[in-house]
């Protein structure tokens, strides 16, 4: 009689969380990045699942609607919880309760626990990022400080790592970030003293199936890079809606004084 095959592993699922208002390039980034990751090199099949409150059409942060595959009840277990950023709508999203539960649920299960851009704001409202170091995109970092238990770390990474946590700068560095996920699972899980060169060329393959090479007419992007006259209007331009995220944060972090005041 033949031996019984090895049960297969199960899928390694990223876990892209949807809520109304979300950035649709921070959807689209990760989704594509993930979507074109062989998983062979880790024993696993990987999958990509978005997830919301409800399975009924979403509006993003333009006139694009998404729909998730999965409700917060139906979704599967999550191996890299992602949380994208938003617009209009993350004020909600902030003090949402039943988004910031399953947040909560989940992190613990998951191996890893990613956002990018003011998804970083998610995490925190949900404690997620409590006694880590994390950043956001540019314009809201001092929204991020005001939650007392994070470290917001200086100058404009594009992503930073702390343990199994990873946080992302602005919209466009959903891919950069996606790219440094993939070398860091095949990192964790291909082992072996050849695990490195395995991630390094996993990420690489992903980078070229979207031809990843970024060729901007313009260097910089970020206040770190670009001249005074060019961030200075833009960061102007934010002011209304950073004032929103504080009172938002405001209302998630002190509600009852929020609601004396009111």
């Amino acid at each position: 009689m033949l031996p019984a095959a090895a049960p297969a592993s199960p899928p390694f699922t990223v876990g892209i969380v949807l809520y109304p208002g979300v950035d649709i390039l921070d959807v689209a980034g990760p989704h594509e990045v993930f979507g074109f990751f062989d998983g062979s090199v880790i024993d696993r099949t990987i999958q990509v699942a978005t997830v919301a409150a409800t399975t009924q059409p979403i509006p993003t942060s333009g006139p694009l609607k998404v729909v998730a595959q999965y409700d917060f009840y139906s979704s599967p277990h999550i191996d890299l919880l992602f949380v994208p950023g938003g617009g209009n709508g993350l004020q909600d999203a902030i003090g949402d309760t039943a988004l910031l539960d399953f947040l909560k649920q989940r992190a613990p299960e998951a191996r890893y626990v990613v956002s990018v851009c003011t998804g970083g704001l998610i995490l925190a409202s949900a404690g997620l990022l409590d006694g880590y170091q994390a950043t956001t995109h540019w314009a809201f970092i001092d929204c991020l400080k005001l939650f007392p238990t994070v470290t917001v770390v200086n100058g404009c990474p594009r992503w930073y790592k702390d343990r199994n946590r990873i946080t992302g700068g602005g919209i466009s560095s959903s891919v950069d970030e996606s790219l440094f996920m993939v070398q860091t699972i095949v990192t964790d899980l291909a082992g072996g003293p050849d695990a490195a060169d395995k991630a390094a060329l996993a990420a690489q393959k992903v980078q070229l199936s979207i031809q990843y090479h970024p060729d901007p007419p313009f260097p910089g992007g970020d206040p770190c890079s670009v001249a005074y006259d060019v961030f200075e209007p833009v960061n102007a331009g934010m002011t209304g809606f950073r004032g929103a995220l504080d009172a938002a944060i405001e209302a998630r972090l002190h509600p009852a004084k929020v609601t004396v005041e009111a």
